[in-house]
């Protein structure tokens, strides 16, 4: 199978998802250059990595590979355009951290999400951020090809996507090629980019008051930091969190909460999970759902359980307050 094949099917999907995610959570513009066959005995760690395991018809790993200073960087922006932190970290520290895990989260989340539509037989396992060379060694051993494509980011340097192949059913893979329109596979820069948008809107026409107690679940810190700032900035003060769905629908149980923002995919228990078990105890209860990935059997899916709306992620300091506005009314 060749590398343009292989390029198409299982990288192009992140290569094309981190492009968009640079754009929508750090306002800068990036180009990919040629896919190329590279080699795993000249691989030289460069301080920052963002891997997955890939099983099935394709094996082997996706690496997401940075020099530091690009990390660092690119996290920057991240925190200025999602926090308004003007702070300029100069390493990857614990809160740079969370910022570069968010990036890297919404890419690895989209792009595995397209895939995952095709049947083309392999998955992924979830992302590992390191900036340790001896976490890293462990993807590339076995590897036997190396598929490279560098990504110019304006005015910080560039990063660049490694697929590492160990083996897998070649028939196998290009027979599910076949089966799927090629214009899905090969030209995904097609697909809908609605990120920072309001996928479903809320139909009430009461503002909720600015006294309620409004529920923020998901599981990552910087996106609860973010969104807790947005509603502040609205005038809302009453904000309790939970990182997943299974302390959601316990303090949901509790009772007093009278609006609950919920992300998709969380540790533990997903949002579509703790949504039907509110819904069984809080029928009336709105609930405004989230997500990084545009899917939109997901959002049906959602709707049919009676949510109050739908966001697609990321929400920035530009978006976000404008966002939240319109889903609560007010």
């Amino acid at each position: 199978m060749s590398v343009e094949t292989i390029f198409k099917i299982a990288l192009h999907p992140f290569v094309r998802e981190s492009i968009a995610s640079l754009r929508d959570m750090t306002s800068r513009q990036g180009q990919a250059g040629a896919p190329f066959m590279d080699q795993a005995d000249r691989f030289t760690f460069r301080g920052y990595a963002v891997c997955a395991e890939i099983r099935g018809s394709l094996e082997g790993a996706i690496v997401m590979h940075h020099h530091l200073d690009t990390a660092v960087a690119i996290g920057n922006d991240v925190a200025h355009s999602m926090l308004g932190d003007m702070h300029e970290h100069t390493e990857v520290d614990e809160e740079l951290g969370k910022a570069l895990a968010e990036w890297g989260n919404t890419i690895v989340g989209r792009a595995t999400d397209f895939l995952g539509k095709h049947s083309l037989g392999f998955n992924f396992s979830a992302p590992v951020f390191t900036t340790k060379l001896d976490e890293l060694r462990p993807y590339f051993s076995g590897v036997k090809r190396v598929i490279t494509v560098p990504i110019q980011v304006n005015g910080i340097g560039e990063y660049h996507f490694h697929l590492l192949v160990r083996g897998g059913s070649y028939e196998a893979l290009e027979h599910a090629r076949m089966q799927q329109p090629q214009s899905e596979l090969s030209s995904l820069a097609e697909a809908k980019d609605k990120p920072g948008a309001i996928a479903v809107a809320n139909t009430g026409e009461r503002p909720l008051p600015f006294e309620s107690q409004i529920l923020l679940v998901d599981d990552s810190v910087l996106i609860r930091r973010a969104i807790r700032g947005f509603l502040n900035e609205l005038g809302y003060g009453d904000i309790i969190e939970a990182q997943d769905g299974v302390e959601a629908v316990e303090l949901v149980d509790e009772g007093g909460i009278d609006f609950v923002i919920m992300d998709v995919v969380m540790t533990h228990m997903n949002g579509d999970e703790a949504l039907s078990l509110i819904r069984d105890s809080s029928p009336s209860l709105p609930v405004v759902m989230l997500s990084s990935v545009t899917d939109e059997m997901v959002v049906d899916e959602f709707v049919k359980k009676g949510i109050s709306g739908f966001i697609f992620k990321p929400l920035n300091q530009e978006t976000g307050p404008g966002i939240l506005r319109e889903c609560l009314k007010v």
